[in-house]
């Protein structure tokens, strides 16, 4: 089973779509983490993506193919899912020749809400996650905010994102694998839920 995770920044696709991998025992690929990683070790990959990931631009197509290329080639034989993959129309083609997707699962969350949950998030000195209000780091840890998390940068890329999705969305409706989830819950709840399209997905495949 391969598995897009699609949603603006902020609405959580990233801690679910690790948990989904974990739960049906898949690999787990994110642009965004593995550019950062790039960007952290100095790399010349890193160094040519900086300036769009900080400024929360897209990064150019030919970056982001070689990128994934790279990684589904390293994972041929597991299944997948893609956490924020494609970003474009143009890179949702181009995946079609490379992965067959089982299932798209469109995350559903309004602008307000993605800034007020950026607005807390921070991340240890190895890249983990937290957040301020709702899970923050333990006692002693050190952390530091995101450059790409600052409001006016989280504006432009939920703009971004909102105007980028919509063919996107249009792409996987005529394949008929688009699936719908309001991000705007807790947790639990939206696992729950994701993981009850997923497993209605997968019997289905199985059939």
């Amino acid at each position: 089973m391969n598995i897009s995770v699609l949603g603006p920044p902020g609405s959580g696709k990233g801690t679910q779509a690790k948990l989904v991998a974990a739960h049906f025992g898949l690999k787990h690929f994110s642009l965004g983490e593995t550019l950062r990683a790039e960007i952290d070790k100095g790399s010349d990959l890193g160094r040519k993506t900086a300036e769009y990931v900080q400024e929360g631009k897209l990064v150019p197509e030919p970056l982001v193919l070689e990128l994934f290329k790279s990684f589904s080639i390293q994972n041929r034989n597991a299944g997948l899912v893609l956490d924020g993959y494609p970003r474009t129309v143009g890179q949702a083609k181009a995946l079609d020749e490379i992965l067959r997707l089982s299932c798209v699962v469109l995350f559903e969350v309004s602008e307000k809400q993605v800034l007020t949950r950026l607005s807390s998030r921070v991340i240890d000195l190895n890249g983990v996650p937290y957040n301020l209000e709702t899970n923050p780091p333990p006692k002693g840890v050190e952390y530091k905010r995101r450059k790409d998390d600052r409001p006016e940068v989280v504006q432009a890329r939920f703009r971004e994102y909102v105007q980028e999705v919509e063919p996107i969305v249009e792409h996987y409706n005529q394949q008929g694998i688009l699936a719908s989830l309001d991000a705007e819950g807790a947790i639990g709840k939206i696992l729950d839920e994701l993981l009850e399209k997923l497993a209605a997905v997968e019997k289905s495949n199985n059939q």
